[in-house]
């Protein structure tokens, strides 16, 4: 037998096999409508972290206060809700913590995910997924890839037009056996990328071992709590809706000038799923509960993130930390089980991006069974440390060693 028929009864085996694989697997349905409103980045109306009114707080208030040439805190977005059938009347609620983003997508490997997009918007948008398959018509991303007919609808759903978008989850899609359970990804429009997720269309996807998921309503069994939280630079600026924004809340529309920086640098909101200063609601868990994190970071390149969890510790890639790194388009499950009880912070530890607002609560509850967390064995080791302040020489020998020569001579 040749090599080239080797080759093709390879590939038609391991289609047969992925075919069976699926037919084991549950069909999940979403509904998914993509609707225009009004998203407020601080609905407590205050900086949650210091208490302080956004009035009185000199760097919240450059991002969230309105002005003649300033747009604040609220601003309009378009967002994917989800339905519970094809009429689109009803909505299914997410939780609070979820912002702007859109409904928590799930499967597991076997499965086929089925997302009957409806475009209640005024402009051509998409769902676009990572981590599943797909084929070209299912794909929702616009670029010259010689696709036609049916299979360019997918590119760019028309203001009240829809689409059904197909994805399946074989065994090499799915996480393997030194990942955890579930992976976490995300699903965006994509007809223009960068602008469709600053206008706010962009949500968690996730990816578990087969079996881990229950039937309906498609809750894991393994852990208690799944917590998806996006980090990113919003870059108001880059949203479709830019000009309707500052029309309905500059107080001075025609004073705007969209080039200044100071202008530009006011739109860039330092958010954890649309939220700033604290004012990401309800995160909250029992001591105890066996907690997975889901994380990840969009944007440009300014969205290096260090996600730091106060008074906890989490296993993420298989070690033990209290920060997971973040970058645009990377995805991060953390497993937590949470003894420590109190409010704790949840913070970017980005200097910059702390100052602007990227951080939010996160609360241990002792709950209805007692969880007292591992016993300690160990000895008491106690440390006496004072701050100081002190003279620091940054260069104590004077000399540049690449050289030799004095870093106080002029001109070296």
């Amino acid at each position: 037998m040749c090599s080239c028929q080797q080759i093709w009864l390879s590939v038609l085996f391991l289609h047969f096999l992925s075919l069976l694989l699926l037919s084991d697997g549950a069909t999940r349905v979403y509904y998914v409508g993509i609707r225009s409103g009004e998203w407020n980045y601080a609905p407590l109306g205050k900086n949650a972290i210091t208490g302080q009114s956004i009035a009185n707080d000199s760097v919240a208030s450059s991002f969230l206060q309105p002005a003649k040439d300033r747009i604040g805190g609220i601003y309009r977005k378009s967002m994917y809700k989800q339905y519970s059938d094809s009429t689109y009347t009803l909505e299914i609620s997410k939780p609070a913590w979820l912002g702007f983003l859109g409904p928590v997508i799930r499967g597991e490997v076997g499965d086929t995910i089925t997302v009957h997009l409806k475009n209640f918007a005024s402009r051509p948008f998409t769902i676009h997924p990572h981590g599943v398959f797909y084929t070209k018509d299912s794909e929702g991303a616009l670029y010259p890839d010689r696709s036609s007919g049916d299979h360019k609808a997918d590119d760019a759903v028309p203001p009240g037009g829809n689409h059904t978008y197909t994805w399946t989850v074989p065994e090499d899609h799915g996480p393997t056996a030194d990942d955890p359970a579930c992976l976490t990804w995300i699903y965006h429009s994509h007809v223009n990328a960068p602008k469709d997720i600053a206008s706010g269309l962009v949500g968690p996807l996730l990816i578990c071992k087969q079996g881990t998921l229950k039937m309906l309503p498609s809750r894991r069994h393994d852990v208690d709590l799944d917590f998806f939280l996006m980090f990113s630079v919003v870059d108001e600026n880059e949203s479709w809706h830019l000009d309707e924004n500052i029309a309905s809340f500059c107080t001075e529309p025609d004073s705007v000038d969209k080039e200044d920086e100071e202008f530009r640098e006011s739109n860039r909101m330092h958010a954890i799923n649309g939220f700033i200063f604290g004012n990401l609601p309800e995160v909250t868990m029992c001591a105890g509960d066996r907690v997975s994190w889901h994380l990840f970071g969009m944007g440009n390149e300014i969205d290096v993130h260090t996600a730091f969890f106060h008074g906890q510790t989490l296993i993420s890639r298989g070690h033990r930390s209290d920060v997971a790194s973040l970058f645009p388009a990377t995805f991060v499950a953390a497993e937590m089980v949470p003894h420590n009880v109190g409010k704790w912070l949840l913070t970017c530890e980005v200097s910059d991006h702390l100052q602007a607002g990227m951080e939010a609560l996160y609360e241990v509850k002792r709950c209805s069974y007692q969880d007292s967390g591992p016993a300690l064995k160990g000895k008491l080791r106690q440390y006496y440390i004072a701050a100081k302040e002190v003279h620091w020489n940054y260069g104590p020998s004077g000399l540049d060693p690449s050289t030799g020569k004095s870093l106080h001579e002029p001109n070296r």
